[in-house]
């Protein structure tokens, strides 16, 4: 029995002490990597009161905003080289790419790629990493930061040349008319006056939309439309085309030898403000939609696949310069899969300026990266003391160890029997004859009372066989009934001190904990002294150990003798419940077998 409870209480000491090194490892290594001075949280609410998302998202691109009121420029490089995103478990990197970094402005752009967004959750996050003058210069990497399914992207913030695709498909614009570097929604974007300018993009195997459709832009109208085609792609009797008539944008959407088919105009643009405006459509369900600001308006049964149109694509205009658009574009996106209504939700509470998506908190800064400053004055403490303190310590961390092995161990026997004892009880309520139980259930292994109960049966066979003179039934006589009780009483107790074994750890934890604490104490008050007298004079570095030693014995003893109360109590609590149940029934097994059994039966 103690070999086997000495076993139980090594193994929950040996998982304990791997517990504490694992995490102690996990604090210790916290910060990402020592090399970056500072960092910063990175927050996504996709409940009701942020950006109200309720599915998840996985592998999204999303807009960091920094700027003076989040953002320290001072601590970062000059042009954001050293500029780091790494998840929420603060070790794996993520990929991103800088649209924007002006340290004069005070002001950056950067997309990250997010691993995934819980739907109505507010835990998510990621970390931004900054201030080091080692980093590489390769850090962020433009096509990484966009899935499979994202087959252009122009961020439109160039100030001369043709827009360029920040995927990693390199579908930059073959042709570009228009005015660069108006000031957007995100950060520059184009004008176009409606007089024919256009972006075009040439034809490419990526481009292909068999299996889905999004496109996506910031959009701002002047004044309305006159059918403007934001998205041409036409062929002969082939075309998918993406307009706005007066203020209001549709889809529509042509397949060769079958009439177009184009979505209800709802939903108005409100000239001279930015909108987002999407359309997606799926190729197997054959269903159109129309976004304005994250919200579908509009939607079309297209009654088709998608058609492949074989000539370049048009954006501003159709390819013939008619249907000209008139106003301004920001971050115009394609993918060739159909995006969900929460991913172009994502988009809109990210990207826009009041999106409610991201949250950023303050500033964290440590030792050329640093660790928990818990962590850290915990290190700086346990340099101070002193041998003697580590014997005490020692000793009240042996102590507690064994406490917590003894406490649990006990707790899974308490359980066991209670529900062995249930069982059983089950079982003997319903007998007529109180000595006809089946005691071989496997239901009464750890039941308690099984075990009195075979006490007693046991003594009334033996009774019998010297007694009962080969008679079938034999009546019992007082003097039996009364050796019938004293069997059970006697079972009773072993039971109990059974139960009662190893309770002298907890109680010498509770009274020896902090006189251990107390003796540290008193030990390192004498060193201090001593170090005194030794040092001449009063002074910190001859004071510190002996009182971090006396401090930290303290608090150990007392880490020996709370846990160990309170673990005291519940057990003491349980058991006196389980004594008191065992005493009824005893009561009641003595009563039924008297009465069943007795002489006067």
């Amino acid at each position: 029995m103690a070999r086997g409870i000495w076993k139980r209480v090594t193994g929950f000491t040996g998982a304990a002490l791997l517990l504490t090194m694992v995490i102690g490892t996990v604090q210790a290594d916290a910060w990402w990597d020592a090399k970056w001075q500072y960092r910063r949280k990175i927050a996504f609410d996709l409940s009701d009161k942020g950006a109200g998302i309720k599915d998840n998202l996985t592998d999204v691109p999303v807009l960091v905003r920094l700027h003076t009121g989040n953002f320290t420029f001072g601590n970062a490089t000059k042009d954001g080289s050293d500029l780091r995103f790494v998840g929420s478990d603060d070790k794996s990197p993520l990929k991103f790419h800088i649209e924007k970094f002006d340290p004069k402005q005070e002001i950056a752009l950067v997309w990250v790629r997010v691993p995934q967004l819980a739907g109505g959750g507010s835990n998510d996050s990621i970390w931004i990493y900054y201030g080091t003058d080692s980093a590489a210069a390769a850090g962020a990497e433009s096509g990484g930061t966009y899935d499979t399914g994202q087959v252009l992207v122009y961020h439109l913030g160039e100030t001369e040349g043709s827009p360029k695709d920040a995927t990693s498909y390199g579908n930059h614009a073959s042709a570009f008319a228009g005015a660069l570097g108006t000031p957007a929604d995100i950060g520059n974007g184009v004008t176009l006056k409606g007089t024919g300018e256009k972006i075009v993009v040439q034809r490419s195997p990526s481009l292909n939309f068999a299996k889905g459709f999004t496109f996506s832009t910031w959009v701002r109208i002047n004044q309305p439309q006159n059918d403007a085609h934001l998205f041409s792609w036409q062929d002969g009797g082939q075309s998918i085309v993406i307009g706005i008539d007066q203020d209001r944008p549709y889809l529509r959407v042509g397949a060769a030898g079958k009439p177009p088919v184009s979505s209800d105009k709802k939903g108005a643009l409100i000239p001279k403000a930015w909108h987002h405006l999407a359309v997606t459509a799926d190729s197997v369900k054959q269903i159109g939609e129309v976004y304005i600001d994250g919200k579908v308006v509009a939607a079309v049964n297209l009654k088709t696949a998608l058609p492949s149109p074989a000539g370049e694509i048009a954006i501003g205009a159709s390819m013939s310069g008619q249907n000209a658009f008139a106003g301004d574009l920001d971050e115009v996106e394609l993918s060739s899969v159909t995006r969900p209504a929460a991913w172009i939700a994502a988009a809109f509470a990210g990207q826009g300026p009041d999106g409610k998506l991201t949250a950023y908190q303050q500033e964290e800064s440590g030792k050329g990266g640093g660790e928990n400053l818990t962590i850290r004055l915990i290190k700086v403490t346990a340099r101070s003391i002193t041998f003697d303190g580590w014997l005490i310590i020692g000793l009240c961390t042996l102590m507690l160890f064994l406490a917590a092995g003894v406490f649990i161990s006990k707790f899974i026997r308490l359980q066991k029997i209670k529900r062995g004892n249930e069982a059983f009880l089950e079982s003997f309520n319903n007998l007529h004859d109180p000595l006809e139980l089946n005691m071989e259930d496997e239901e009464f292994e750890h039941s308690t009372l099984c075990r009195i109960y075979k006490a007693g049966y046991a003594q009334i066979m033996h009774w019998v066989e010297k007694h009962g003179g080969g008679e079938e039934e034999v009546s019992l006589t007082p003097s039996a009934v009364n050796i019938f009780r004293a069997a059970l009483d006697r079972a009773s107790s072993d039971e109990t001190r059974k139960m009662n074994a190893w309770m002298i750890v907890l109680t010498l934890g509770i009274s020896g904990g902090p006189f251990w604490g107390l003796l540290g104490t008193v030990w390192g008050v004498m060193n201090t002294f001593a170090s005194l007298a030794e040092a001449g004079e009063a002074n910190l570095s001859a004071i510190a150990p002996g009182v971090a030693s006396a401090l930290a014995c303290t608090l150990f003893g007392l880490f020996v003798a709370i846990p160990a109360l309170f673990a005291y109590s519940f057990l003491v609590l349980h058991m006196k419940n389980l004594n008191v149940e065992t005493r009824h029934f005893i009561e009641e097994y003595a009563l039924r077998v008297e009465g069943f059994h007795g002489e006067e039966a």
